[in-house]
Parts: C-alpha cells; sequence; structure tokens
C-alpha cells in the first residue's frame, strides 16, 4: 500500500530540490566581472566586516537593540550584503556611494513574527528598508558605524571580519 503512494511524493520532492537549487543559485549568482566591479567600488571601511547594530532611533526615540537578538549588518569584501532583522535575513548586493551603498537583488527569508516585543518589530522594520534599490549614507566613526536608511538611523559596532560571502546569521522563530 505504502508504494502505491509513494511515486505521487518523488516529483513533489524532485520540485522543492530544484527550486531551492535556484534560489540557492540565484544568491550567489554574480558574474566574475560583476563580483570585481562589486570589489573594486568596495570602501575600505565598513567592508569587510560584520557590524551589530547597538541602537535604532526613528521617529526622534532611540532604542537599544540587545546583543542577544544578533541584529546585524554585513557587508562582503565580494559586494555581497546581508542583514539580520533578528527574525528573517535578508541578503543581496551592495555598491558603495560618495555617502554610503545602495543595495540591490535583495531576497528574505520568510519566517512569520507574532509577537509584540517593540525592540524586534523596529529592528524588523529598520532592515527591512534596505529594500531593492534602497540608498543607505554610512558614517564611520572609529569602531561605529552608523547607517541612515528610509526613516532610520542605525548605530552598529564593529564585529569580526567577513568573508566574501555572508552566511545567514541565527534568527529567532
Amino acid at each position: 500500500m505504502l508504494m502505491r503512494y509513494r511515486p505521487r511524493f518523488l516529483p513533489l520532492a524532485g520540485v522543492c530540490i530544484v527550486l531551492t537549487s535556484l534560489v540557492l543559485s540565484a544568491c550567489g549568482s554574480a558574474t566574475p566581472d560583476t563580483q570585481a566591479a562589486s570589489a573594486r567600488s568596495a570602501s575600505p571601511g565598513f567592508t569587510g566586516y560584520d557590524w551589530q547594530v547597538v541602537a535604532i532611533s526613528h521617529g526622534g526615540k532611540v532604542t537599544s537593540i540587545p546583543a542577544r537578538m544578533q541584529v546585524a549588518l554585513q557587508f562582503s569584501p565580494g559586494g555581497q550584503f546581508g542583514a539580520n532583522d533578528s527574525v528573517n535575513f535578508h541578503g543581496g548586493t551592495y555598491r558603495t556611494t560618495s555617502d554610503g551603498f545602495t543595495t540591490a537583488a535583495m531576497v528574505s527569508t520568510a519566517v512569520a513574527y507574532v509577537g509584540d516585543d517593540p525592540a524586534t518589530l523596529l529592528a524588523k522594520s529598520a532592515i527591512e528598508s534596505f529594500d531593492n534599490g534602497a540608498h543607505a549614507t554610512a558614517k564611520l566613526i572609529g569602531d561605529r558605524l552608523v547607517v541612515s536608511v528610509g526613516a532610520y538611523i542605525l548605530t552598529c559596532q564593529r564585529g569580526g571580519p567577513r568573508a566574501d560571502a555572508p552566511a545567514p546569521a541565527n534568527t529567532r522563530g
């Protein structure tokens, strides 16, 4: 009896594998030419590091972000951008500009958050501002990076060095 139903699920499993492969390949589908261009345009200041978000300003109010939430920005030397809002990981590419950077090709995990923690809700909204084509200003002051995107100002503390491709950070579900 079990064998009769198994063939129905094998094609579905194959489709899931193909879709997963397509999503993963799209995340790293930059050609060597575009990777080299991104690397050349990268700023030595904030590029190549993980940046832990320690505070977010919005509407005239500053909210501290606890380290346990792991809200962070990631800038790889090869032009890959990652942002963790404590619930979802957002990734894509970035290009530096004279006053900061612009994001592109953004994708995100899609974990639902049904809680009401104000810091989590603020972090989600702020990180979602890094949508495709978003321009952010960035000011480096020692080991601090101040990023302004949309209606948000994120104050970040320099973390560890970043390899060429950001890996999703741990997220809370």
